[in-house]
C-alpha cells in the first residue's frame, strides 16, 4: 500500500494492530474523498487527488475481478518456484492473494491479466486463429515491438485512428521453465481510435468531452504447436494482414497462415430431450435444462427464433415449450436446427452444501461462455455435453493452452 500513488495522501499509522488497518485505511480513504469538495484546495491539488484515487478505485476492481478461481490457478502456477508467494498463497483467500499479487508481484498479475482478457474472447466475433510454423523466436527489442504496433495502427487510419499505440509482451511458460503446449507469447495492442465524444461526471459536475478511446488487439502464439490466435476488429483481411506484419516485424520470417476452422457443438442432439448417455450423476449433477434456445429454420426461408423458460427446475424448459409452440413432438433435421442455447446445470446437495446451479451459453459454431466458469464447472459443463452427446469424449473444446496447469477436481 504504502508504494501506492495514492500513499502520500494518506494518513495512517501502519504500525498499528494489523486487525484495526483496513478500517483506519477505509477510513482515510474517505476523507480523502471529502476532501476533494474542500474549497480552500488548489485546483493543481485537487486535479492530483483525484486523479490518484481513481487510480486506487482502478486497482481495487481490477483485483475484485481476479479474485476467482481461474486467476489464482494461474498465480499459483506462475508462482510455483516463488517460496515466498507460496507462503503468502497458503493463508489467504481468492480476494487477498488477488491483492497481494497486486501489490507485490504486478508484472505477474498484469500478464494473468491480459491473457484470461484474451481467453474471453476466444470463439468469439472478432477472433480467429491459423496455423504457422512452430519454434519461431519472438523479438523483445522494443523497437522492433513498437514498430510492428505502429504497423498494425496503419490499419485503422482510413477509419480514424490516431498515431499514438501502446505495446505489451507476456508469455506463460511450463512447469520447467521450458517451452512446451502449455507455453505461449501473448502480444496485447492498443492503438489511438478515432476522436469520440463521452459524457462523464467531473468532481460531481457533468461534462462532455471528446477523447480517443484505445482500440485493443492481440496475437498469441504457441510455440510448440505452431497455432496463432489473433482478436483484431476489420474482418478477415485484418487478421491476415496482422499476422504478415508479425512476421515481418515480430519474427523475420515470412509466415503461411492456414485457417484453423473452429470444431462445431451438435446442438441437434439437445432438440428431443436432455436424458444422459452417461450416467452424471456421479459428478454430483442432478439435472439439466435448457434456459433459452435459439431456433433456426434449415430451409432459407423461415423465421428464426428464441424461446426462453424459467429457471425452475421444475417448470418445462425452452426445448419443451418450443417442441408445444411448434405443435410437433420431435423437431427433425429437415425442419429447425438448434443454433444457441442457455445450458443450466442444477448440482445435488451435498455434504450440508445446499444444491446449487450455474449455467453457460453455448453456439453450434463451437462458441461458449464455458471459460469463463470456475475451474470446478468448466470440468462439469463438459462432462455433461459429453453425456448429451454435443461433444465427443475426445474432443478438446478448451484448448490446453487456456487450462490453468493446476489439477481440477471435478
Amino acid at each position: 500500500m504504502q508504494a501506492h500513488a495514492l500513499a502520500t495522501w494518506l494518513v495512517v499509522d501502519w504500525s498499528g494492530p494489523v486487525d484495526t488497518l483496513s478500517g483506519q485505511l477505509c477510513d482515510a480513504v474517505e476523507a480523502l474523498a471529502q476532501q476533494l469538495a474542500a474549497a480552500d484546495l488548489l485546483q493543481r491539488d485537487r486535479e492530483a487527488l483525484e486523479h490518484d484515487l481513481l487510480l486506487w478505485t482502478d486497482d481495487l476492481r481490477r483485483a475484485h475481478l481476479m479474485a476467482n478461481s481461474l486467476a489464482v490457478a494461474e498465480f499459483r502456477s506462475a508462482c510455483q518456484d516463488d517460496p515466498d508467494a507460496q507462503e503468502a498463497f497458503a493463508s489467504r483467500d481468492e480476494r487477498e492473494i488477488a491483492l497481494w499479487m497486486l501489490a507485490f508481484r504486478d508484472k505477474i498479475f498484469r500478464d494473468v491479466e491480459l491473457h484470461l482478457a484474451f481467453q474471453s474472447k476466444t470463439h468469439g466475433k472478432f477472433w480467429k486463429k491459423h496455423r504457422i510454423q512452430p519454434g519461431l523466436e519472438l523479438t523483445r527489442e522494443r523497437v522492433r515491438l513498437e514498430q510492428f504496433c505502429h504497423a498494425v495502427a496503419q490499419l485503422y487510419k482510413k477509419s480514424g485512428g490516431g498515431d499514438g499505440v501502446h505495446i505489451e509482451l507476456s508469455e506463460r511458460r511450463s512447469t520447467a521453465g521450458l517451452m512446451d503446449a502449455m507455453s505461449s507469447f501473448q502480444l496485447t495492442l492498443y492503438v489511438e481510435g478515432p476522436v469520440t465524444a463521452l459524457t462523464h461526471f467531473t468532481q460531481s459536475h457533468f461534462t462532455r468531452v471528446t477523447t480517443r478511446v484505445a482500440l485493443e488487439s492481440a496475437l498469441v502464439y504457441h510455440p510448440a504447436t505452431g497455432e496463432v490466435e489473433t482478436v483484431v476488429k476489420g474482418g478477415a483481411k485484418n487478421h491476415g494482414a496482422m499476422l504478415e506484419l508479425f512476421g515481418e516485424h515480430v519474427v523475420q520470417q515470412d509466415l503461411a497462415p492456414e485457417r484453423i476452422e473452429p470444431q462445431r457443438y451438435q446442438l441437434n442432439a439437445l432438440r428431443d430431450d436432455l436424458q444422459p448417455y452417461e450416467d452424471w450423476s456421479v459428478h454430483g449433477v442432478d439435472r439439466v435444462r435448457l434456459r433459452r434456445a435459439r431456433l433456426a429454420p434449415a430451409a432459407r426461408s423461415g423465421v428464426s427464433f428464441t424461446v426462453e423458460a424459467s429457471p425452475d427446475k421444475d417448470q418445462d424448459d425452452a426445448i419443451s415449450i418450443a417442441r408445444k409452440a411448434l405443435k410437433v413432438e420431435h423437431m427433425f433435421e429437415a425442419e429447425y436446427h438448434l443454433e444457441a442455447a442457455t445450458v443450466i446445470v442444477y448440482m445435488r446437495a451435498a455434504d450440508g452444501v445446499r444444491a446449487g446451479h450455474f449455467s453457460f451459453n453455448i453456439r453450434a459454431s463451437g462458441a461458449s461462455t464455458i471459460k469463463n466458469l470456475s475451474l470446478r464447472n468448466q470440468v462439469l459443463a463438459r462432462k455433461v455435453l459429453q453425456a448429451l452427446m454435443v461433444i465427443d469424449a475426445e474432443d478438446d473444446f478448451a484448448s490446453p493452452v487456456s487450462v490453468p496447469r493446476e489439477a481440477i477436481a471435478a
